[in-house]
């Protein structure tokens, strides 16, 4: 196997997100890839047990893998831990100048805050214009906010923040909705170019 020194993709895209909301699984279901996870058993305490109850892992550190966009640009894929004790390394993918998506629960009544609370989890307008949001678990939640109203919200903060309907077991919204945060005008800027 040869060795090689720096990146070898040219993109960046870093899912973030509450805890078990898709993001590790996001990763896998594109990844061209084995993806090297950091995933541990979760202890029994959950905030949202109504979401999450059922997961018995959680990412403590990065979940990586990469994934070649339909162009040939190979584009290196972070998940990032969802809980509040994990920021710092959140936060050191995010000051990165790669795409980030924030991915989101879909059924729950409070999504809109729970946007707002994430934009500003995250950082300040540097951060925002280079954001995504991904919808999930929207089928079967009648009484859920719409993806008007997550726009409607997002847009304080950033009028180029995209909006999307999108299942992380789904390869294909997963493709799109990497697709879309690739086109973000600061998207992987800084990044040393890809190793040959």
């Amino acid at each position: 196997m040869p060795v090689v020194l720096g990146p070898t993709t040219q993109q960046q895209v870093a899912f973030i997100g509450p805890l078990g909301v898709g993001k590790t699984t996001a990763v896998r279901s594109v990844s061209q890839v084995p993806v090297i996870s950091t995933e541990v058993m979760r202890a029994a305490i959950a905030v949202r047990a109504d979401s999450f109850n059922d997961k018995k892992t959680t990412t403590v550190g990065i979940d990586y893998g990469e994934w070649t966009t339909p162009d040939g640009i190979r584009v290196s894929l972070i998940g990032t831990p969802g809980q509040v004790r994990f920021s710092s390394t959140r936060a050191s993918v995010v000051a990165r100048r790669g795409s980030i998506v924030l991915w989101l629960y879909g059924d729950h009544t409070d999504g809109v805050q729970e946007a707002a609370e994430w934009i500003e989890r995250i950082g300040d307008a540097s951060v925002w214009g280079r954001l995504v949001i991904a919808v999930t678990r929207r089928a079967g939640a009648p009484q859920a906010p719409t993806l008007d109203d997550y726009r409607d919200r997002v847009r304080d903060y950033s009028p180029n923040i995209a909006v999307l309907d999108a299942d992380p077991r789904v390869a294909a919204d997963v493709a799109e909705i990497i697709l879309t945060a690739l086109k973000l005008p600061t998207a992987s800027a800084g990044l040393p170019p890809a190793a040959s």
